[in-house]
């Protein structure tokens, strides 16, 4: 029981420091937070677009990890991880995406 509220929190915890980071990446256009390599590669022409997109790509994965945490609350369903999978792999393509496109 004390295990699985412990992995229900860092879940959570996690889920919303992802969702933050992501939300900074691309509402302020924090690109300092991503590798130095984001940085020195992407134009400042295409500074808000790469931002927007890994932005997104990052809040997809933290609302994915709080749905599943979520879910495992109310649930203790372990078919809350195919929730976080979607999101996961979503978040992903996004970033892949960004990368691939604006980092030239």
């Amino acid at each position: 029981m004390i295990g699985e509220i412990f992995g229900i929190l860092i879940f959570a915890v996690v889920g919303i420091t992802i969702s933050i980071l992501g939300w900074l990446i691309w509402k302020k256009q924090k690109i300092t937070l991503m590798h130095d390599y984001h940085v020195e590669k992407v134009s400042e022409e295409n500074k808000a677009a790469f931002c927007k997109l890994s932005g997104i790509g990052l809040v997809l994965i933290g609302i994915g990890l709080l749905i599943s945490a979520a879910i495992l609350w109310l649930t203790s369903s372990p078919y809350s991880f195919f929730c976080f999978a979607a999101c996961f792999v979503a978040g992903l393509v996004l970033l892949i995406t960004a990368g691939i496109k604006y980092n030239r």
